[in-house]
């Protein structure tokens, strides 16, 4: 294990090696009586001298190099941050299998999202055909689907109305309602839509000519951006609005009649009429008991009177 001592050392030895090989190969020769006659031998030394010189320098060099790139290996190395994946652990749980219950391939449809209606009916968004379509079930690969809202060309727009003229262009999102009204998210409309069994309106947005933004407000004036979904949240009775474009959650209430509290106005007039016809069989039945009481109390005051 290399401690510090040790790596103090290195640099030390390093050169008292170079300098055990540098004085030969710098060192003058000693003067002679014939300088003149051993004038070429001295310069072929010198030059020699030199050359060894440079090679030993490069030599020590690359050696300090290595010494220096080897000590530096044992630092412990920063982690950058890149992700790296990790290796896959996938555990199946078994007794589930996949079955499919609408093939829209041969029907032209092309499902992008999903919602079940109250009653149990499904409703399918083709976004690429601009078009809502209802689904009873159980489904089956047999399912006819019933036009919702939209045309069977495939055309699209902004057009409000009767379901089969109205047009929308290329939604991304969907959500129901306690009454089983549908709200689609009209992207490239910028608008939110309601469909019922009235018709097909535009409850907020739609401004497309003044382009995307964030403006909250009366519906007429609203503005959002051209990538947001909905969810319809019945305990507040209202619509929550994903508006990813503009980072932000925006809310639309409700009218009271679409929400769980007032779902269904048959089978609330059934409730107090059922309430209703409780109260008058009981006023009734109290009737004919005090009716039987006072019979009965007339006859004993007779029998009391004939033994008499």
């Amino acid at each position: 294990m290399i401690t510090k001592n040790s790596l103090f050392c290195l640099p030390i030895f390093f050169l008292v090696c170079s300098g055990s090989f540098f004085p030969s190969a710098s060192a003058t020769p000693p003067a002679s009586k014939h300088q003149i006659h051993t004038l070429p031998l001295i310069i072929d030394s010198s030059f020699v001298a030199f050359n060894s010189a440079e090679v030993l320098t490069g030599i020590a060099s690359n050696i300090l190099s290595a010494l220096f790139k080897w000590v530096w290996s044992f630092k412990p190395a920063t982690k950058i941050g890149m992700g790296v994946s990790s290796r896959s652990m996938v555990k199946y749980e078994g007794g589930y299998a996949v079955e499919t219950v609408f093939d829209g391939s041969k029907l032209g449809i092309e499902p992008y999202s999903v919602e079940v209606t109250p009653s149990g009916e499904l409703v399918v968004l083709d976004s690429e055909n601009s078009n809502v379509y209802k689904v009873s079930t159980p489904l089956s690969r047999y399912s006819r689907p019933k036009l919702l809202a939209g045309s069977h060309e495939g055309l699209f727009g902004h057009v409000d109305g009767k379901p089969r003229e109205s047009r929308m262009n290329h939604p991304r999102g969907l959500t129901v309602d306690d009454r089983g009204n549908v709200y689609v998210a009209d992207t490239m409309n910028m608008a939110i839509r309601k469909i019922s069994d009235s018709g097909v309106v535009t409850i907020a947005g739609g401004n497309w000519a003044r382009g995307t933004g964030h403006i909250d407000g009366p519906s007429d004036n609203a503005k959002f951006s051209d990538d947001f979904d909905i969810i319809y949240v019945g305990s507040s009775c209202s619509i929550l609005v994903i508006d990813r474009g503009n980072q932000a959650i925006r809310e639309i209430q409700l009218h009271e009649e679409d929400c769980s509290s007032y779902q269904y106005d048959g089978e609330h007039h059934l409730g107090i009429a059922v309430l209703g016809a409780a109260v008058f069989f009981g006023f009734m039945l109290a009737l004919l008991q005090r009716r039987v009481s006072a019979i009965f109390s007339s006859q004993s005051v007779s029998l009391r009177k004939i033994f008499i």
